[in-house]
């Protein structure tokens, strides 16, 4: 598992399985299966880049006193499974949860949070951003907040926003480059145009400076397709 071990991703599914009381076997055990299956670290969705940020986020959200979710611990575990293959994610989740008196309810509900398309992917295919996915025994709340932690990285610093763009474009190395920018400019053209990218009032303070970098990441792959 080599340095993945200390990633915030990491941490945030360990900390969650020890206030289940989870069996710490059968935690490592998933989370061993969990990283086996994840995506390289040379691309954005991956548990080092694009989970570790969304656990970094929801920390400093907890640390700003934000209201509870419905189950706290499976919120967190669904967000580190966001880019688990599909067919896995049951599997790990009965492993963590089996032991649990709530475990079936708190199943539902991060199947629930997973089921909403992914942001990036509903856009790019010409969906909706906010489609309401197929599952709904996740408060609309807690529904909201899991998707906003998605879109959390574009309202980041522009340092942190350059190096997601980057890692996002590794992640499609096999485009040609006027193919991908052709793709990744029909992308952020259609979250430019959406009215509110943050539908949580915790996130409202990143709008702005989401829609200076997507205008700004627009402008460059523009001028250096020219």
């Amino acid at each position: 598992m080599g340095e993945r071990e200390a990633c915030a991703a990491a941490r945030m599914w360990r900390s969650a399985c020890a206030s289940l009381a989870a069996d710490a076997a059968l935690t490592e055990a998933a989370w061993a299966r969990l990283v086996a299956s994840a995506p390289s670290d040379h691309v954005w969705h991956s548990l080092r880049n694009c989970v570790a940020y969304q656990a970094g986020i929801w920390q400093e959200l907890q640390l700003q006193g934000m209201g509870a979710v419905t189950y706290p611990e499976a919120f967190q575990l669904a967000m580190a499974l966001r880019h688990t293959p599909a067919s896995l994610v049951p599997a790990l989740l009965t492993q963590v949860l089996q032991n649990h008196s709530l475990a079936s309810e708190m199943q539902e509900y991060a199947l629930s949070l997973l089921s909403e398309e992914d942001p990036w992917e509903s856009t790019a295919c010409g969906g909706d951003v906010r489609g309401p996915g197929t599952a709904e025994s996740a408060p609309l709340r807690d529904r909201r907040l899991f998707a906003d932690c998605e879109l959390a990285v574009m309202g980041a610093a522009r340092a942190q926003y350059d190096a997601h763009a980057a890692l996002v474009r590794a992640e499609y190395a096999h485009l040609a480059r006027r193919a991908y920018v052709q793709l990744r400019v029909k992308i952020l053209s259609q979250f430019s145009q959406i009215p509110k990218l943050y539908h949580s009032p915790e996130f409202a303070r990143f709008e702005a400076s989401a829609r200076e970098n997507i205008q700004r990441e627009i402008s460059n792959l523009t001028e250096t397709a020219q």
